[in-house]
This record gives structure tokens, sequence and C-alpha cells, in this order.
């Protein structure tokens, strides 16, 4: 439990409640071990198991929780506790009317998953418990809290960033004509254990590994395939460290890389470029995802068929507003603006026959515009050297 991280987003949700349309968020959960509420390390910092509420106002907060975990909620020291034993109505009732929260926001939203983590047993509860009031999605204020990162966050990232770029550097160091991509995936599964740190998605799948020209592109298992001369080693890959995430993708080539390689390396790059000058506050997500596309179709490449950029965070996926295309598959997340200290990926590749020229990198958004979080890739690294 970090409770001084805690009491800083907690008192940045008190700030996004109070530029809502809601009286209050709340949080309503219970058995977080098995079913994640995605804001409760924000608010809380530990797991439940007894249905909880959480309840934020503009200026207040109070816990609404089992006897057995209010000691640990005491210790925290951010929020009222209200501990309970038999039922949670009375005192939950009690903290709303505290706050006069007549329109009330809930952990749901149609396209943010990391803001939808009240499942339909736990909202037919909540309407059986509190009938009287109008709830809304809390959508807004999860993009607020979760997306605008605090100076500590940003130092977790930056940090998860640098290690994830050390270690691919080491792996690289360790390769020889005969590693193979699993070899590759389990040194870096080796230095990760060594070190305590988790993955920034499916263990299994970070790192992703691609060898060369015949590699299948996508989140596929590391196998038996070697760099053949004159091909690429793409690996895509991210740490959690101290509860923030990285994801980085970085290229190398075996000998001397063919005048096509170079030439698609330098089209994703200028693709990315123009996408990271479109980035900044107030830019809307599709428009920044539009511009990049543009720099492809100028170059005569084809189009990549995913978001250009999301925001990372607590995992590499982190919700809010998303850098992406007009379809139906990414909702409303599009259409949402980019804002100061926001922390985003911009991620673009092309597919040849010498492998997969696929490049990641990370940016904090500034109040003028868009910095990299660590050094970007502006030109092909050489295996072996």
């Amino acid at each position: 439990m970090d409770a001084s991280l805690v009491a800083e987003k907690v008192e940045q949700a008190r700030d996004a409640v109070a530029d809502s349309d809601a009286d209050a968020w709340l949080i309503f959960c219970r058995e977080t071990d098995e079913i994640h509420e995605p804001t409760l390390p924000y608010v809380l910092g530990f797991d439940v198991v007894w249905p909880t509420a959480v309840v934020i106002g503009p200026e207040e907060s109070t816990v609404v929780l089992g006897q057995h975990d209010a000691p640990t909620a005491e210790e925290l020291g951010v929020h009222e506790v209200r501990p309970y034993d038999e039922s949670i109505e009375q005192p939950l009732r009690e903290a709303l009317a505290g706050l006069d929260a007549e329109t009330v926001a809930i952990n749901f939203d149609r396209d943010d998953n990391v803001a939808d983590g009240l499942t339909h047993g736990m909202y037919l509860r909540l309407n059986d418990l509190l009938p009287d009031r109008e709830f809304v999605g809390a959508g807004g204020i999860v993009a607020d809290v979760r997306g605008i990162k605090s100076d500590t966050e940003h130092e977790r990232v930056e940090t998860a960033a640098e290690t994830t770029l050390d270690l691919l550097h080491d792996a690289a160091d360790e390769w020889t004509p005969e590693t193979t991509e699993a070899e590759v995936a389990e040194y870096l599964h080796g230095r990760m254990r060594e070190a305590g740190y988790d993955s920034a998605w499916s263990w299994e799948y970070c790192p992703t590994v691609h060898a060369g020209g015949d590699a299948d592109v996508g989140h596929t298992l590391p196998g038996d395939r070697t760099v053949p001369e004159g091909e690429l080693l793409h690996v895509d890959f991210g740490v959690v460290r101290d509860g923030y995430a990285a994801d980085l993708q970085r290229l190398w080539v075996r000998g001397e890389p063919p005048e096509g390689l170079v030439a698609a390396f330098e089209d994703v790059r200028a693709a990315i470029e123009a996408g990271y000058e479109e980035l900044q506050p107030g830019a809307i997500g599709h428009r920044v995802d539009a511009r990049a596309r543009a720099e492809l179709v100028a170059r005569d490449r084809e189009l990549f068929d995913h978001a250009l950029g999301h925001q990372v965070g607590r995992s590499a996926h982190d919700g809010g507003t998303l850098l992406g295309p007009e379809w139906d598959r990414y909702g409303e997340s599009v259409e949402y603006e980019v804002r100061t200290d926001e922390l985003y990926t911009i991620e673009l590749g092309l597919d040849t026959e010498w492998g997969y020229v696929g490049q990641e990198e990370m940016v904090r958004v500034t109040d003028d515009g868009v910095e990299y979080v660590v050094e970007p890739q502006t030109e092909l690294w050489r295996l072996g050297e």
C-alpha cells in the first residue's frame, strides 16, 4: 500500500468530481483479488473481500468496508472510514447523504475498460441499495484520475521505461547467430525474475519476439526461429516496476541492412514523427492517428490495422483517450482530447520480406507539446555490435 500516492490520487479525484456533472464518485466492489477493480489501486491501495464502497466528493471522501479491513483503511489516513458487520446499506446511504449526492458516478463505461470494473451483479445490488439515486458512468472522472499523471507517477513510468530499454540492450548484447526467439524471451524473463519485475502484459507474450521475415506478425509466442542474414530481430516488451508499466518496440538487423529495409524503417520513423508532431494538448485522438496514416499514404505504404497509440500507466493499456481511427471497435475513446501530463505510445509498423519493421515509442504530453520518455530509436541497430 502506497499511502502517499493514494493521497495524491484521491486529491486529484476530488478535483475531478468537482469538475464533473456528478455530486460524487462511487466505486463499488467486492472480492477484488478474484475480480479486479481497476480504480481501487488509485483510491484505496489494497484488495477487499466484503462489499466495499469508496465515496468521493469534491472536498471529502469516505470508505465503507468490512470491519476486518477497517484498520488498514484507518492506517491509510486518506478517507473517513465507516466499518460495518452485517450490511453496507446504512453507512453507504449516510456517506452519500453527507455529500448531498443525488447524481452518482459509478464505475462503468461503454468504451473504456479501466473505467468499467462494476459487474452486472454488483450493479443490480447497488440499484437495490440506492433506488433513489441517479447513476451515471464515471468514465470522465476515471480518465482524469488515471490519465493525468502526478510527478510521482511520471517518475515511475520513466524508470520502468529506462529499465525496459536497458534489458533490451542487454539481450541484444547476448545475441549470437544461433539465438532463437524463445531464448531471447527466456533471457529477459530470467532477468525479470532476478529483479522481481512484473510483465506489462501477459507473461507468456511479454516479450513478443519476431526473428526474420518468416515470423508471423502480431502477439505471438516466441519460437525456434533465428535471425537470417540481412533480416530483423523485432521485440515488443515492457516491465512493471513499483506498480507502473512501460511498452516499447525495438529493432535490430543482422549484418548489412538491404536498401529496401532501410527505406521501410525511414518511412515508419517518418509516420511516427508525424504523429508526434500532431500530439499536443487539445488534439483529438483520431486526428493524431490520421496524421500518421497520411504520412504512410504519401509514401505509398500499407496502413496498420490498429490504433496509433494508447495511454500507459499502471498497465500497458491505461484507458482514456485513444489515438486511433474512427472505427466502431474503439467507440468514443478516439473522440476525446489529449491533455497535459498524459502518457501515450506512438506505434506502427510495416510487414516486409526482412521482418516486421515495428516501432513503439512512449511520450509525455507537456504544456507545449510532447517529449519522449526515453531516447527514441532513430536508426537500425546492428546485432553483434
